[in-house]
């Protein structure tokens, strides 16, 4: 793994890549963060996680994980963490091909539901800008299943 520069939640919607998808989920804010806040269970809704391990505190600022995907290991620390309505972190250690890569959850009520918007903000490594354009189109694919199977979950 490389060191990436961490990011603040703001820097993800000027990134040079920006991944985001939003989703309404019929259950209430309070729900859908007890899922999202369970981090070792990203993996039953964001199916494309092998393993999300706690690594230093389980909740705010400051705090982190590590996150195994099929060929990918990270490390992230969380950077914002406002119960029930929205976390964001930012990885310090990845793949080489990444310079920096944040990302954040919001939740949002909305009626009787709420709505969750999951945004990843990424600058690829010099010379890697073309291959991040095509992992853009596959974590856009990933991110649109996993808000679909995390509202299956909770409604």
């Amino acid at each position: 793994m490389a060191q990436l520069d961490e990011r603040p939640p703001e820097w993800i919607e000027t990134a040079p890549v920006v991944v985001r998808n939003a989703r309404r989920i019929a259950a209430p804010v309070d729900a859908v963060w007890g899922r999202i806040a369970d981090h070792e269970t990203w993996p039953e809704w964001f199916t494309d996680l092998k393993t999300v391990t706690v690594t230093f505190a389980p909740e705010g600022v400051g705090g982190g994980r590590d996150v195994a995907a099929p060929g990918l290991k990270v490390r992230e620390r969380f950077t914002e963490w406002e119960p029930p309505h929205r976390f964001a972190f930012t990885l310090f250690e990845g793949p080489p091909i990444m310079a920096a890569m944040a990302e954040s959850v919001v939740l949002e009520p909305d009626g009787d539901g709420c709505t969750i918007t999951y945004a990843q903000g990424i600058e690829p490594a010099k010379g890697f800008g073309w291959l991040m354009k095509l992992v853009a189109k596959r974590l856009d694919g990933q991110q649109r299943k996993a808000l679909d199977r995390l509202a299956a979950l909770v409604e």
